[in-house]
């Protein structure tokens, strides 16, 4: 009922025409809703439904949207409480949702917005704008990375950013053509581990012919990054040859563009 009772308001505020949903949640144990968002200009990550005893409040989860933003938030009549990566609100919900939607829908928010996106601080990337990542959330397996997500966790310091830590384990991975059709396995077994590994894949691919072959084709932005598994630096090279056989991707011939395990 309150996933239901969210998603209506979402909706019905017309939020779902500014935002694409990621995927929609439900918590029963931390009594909260929530309906996670793709990647915004306003750096969103989701809004949320909780409840407790004294009844219900409306949470904003976001990245580090610009100042102006989050003051403007703060003053709202219906605001109660905000910290860094959230704002909350009790009131009329109704009333609330369309104040969601007037303000991320007006031309002065998108501005806002437009002016203050997130540079990278490497200079082998410079000027490029990162996107925003919810680092807070470590469970990786199944998840899946751009290389500008991941140039984003890389230069993410803060000490809570539990993906950064998740992703330096050793272990083996997958890189795929958006479509799924084109399949590369790795493996990472030293410091810095899978994120280090990837890191590296973006300044050249070494003697992974048939990846290099493909990345000139068809570029990076072609490409997801995933986990597969993690292990020990033992075990990697192991579970990397099992994956190899598991999802085909050994190619002893001429470039495919499918199998790209050509070393």
């Amino acid at each position: 009922m309150r996933a239901e009772s969210l998603k209506k308001l979402y909706v019905e505020s017309r939020l779902d025409e500014l935002f694409e949903i990621r995927i929609e949640q439900d918590y029963p144990e931390r009594n909260f809703s929530a309906i996670r968002l793709k990647q915004n200009a306003f750096r969103l990550r989701a809004f949320e439904l909780w409840e407790n005893n004294a009844g219900h409040f409306f949470r904003i989860y976001h990245g580090d949207v610009p100042s102006a933003i989050k003051a403007e938030l703060e003053s709202y009549s219906f605001h109660t409480r905000s910290a860094k990566h959230y704002s909350d609100f009790v009131g009329d919900e109704s009333v609330i949702f369309k104040y969601f939607y007037d303000l991320f829908s007006s031309d002065t928010t998108k501005e806002i917005a437009n002016q203050n996106k997130v540079y990278t601080r490497n200079s082998a990337y410079e000027g490029l704008a990162l996107p925003d990542v919810d680092t807070s959330d470590a469970d990786v397996l199944g998840t899946e990375f751009t290389w500008k997500e991941i140039i984003a966790i890389s230069e993410d310091d803060s000490p809570d950013n539990e993906l950064k830590k998740a992703l330096s384990q050793a272990g083996v991975y997958l890189q795929r053509s958006s479509d799924g059709t084109s399949r590369y396995v790795g493996s990472a077994y030293s410091c810095g581990g899978i994120l280090s590994r990837w890191l590296k894949h973006l300044n050249s691919n070494g003697d992974a012919k048939h990846l290099n072959l493909y990345v000139l084709e068809n570029g990076y932005n072609n490409l997801i990054f995933t986990v597969l598994e993690f292990t020990d630096d033992n075990s990697a090279l192991k579970a990397e040859s099992r994956w190899k056989q598991t999802l085909g991707t050994k190619n002893t011939g001429p470039y495919d563009g499918v199998r790209l395990n050509r070393n």
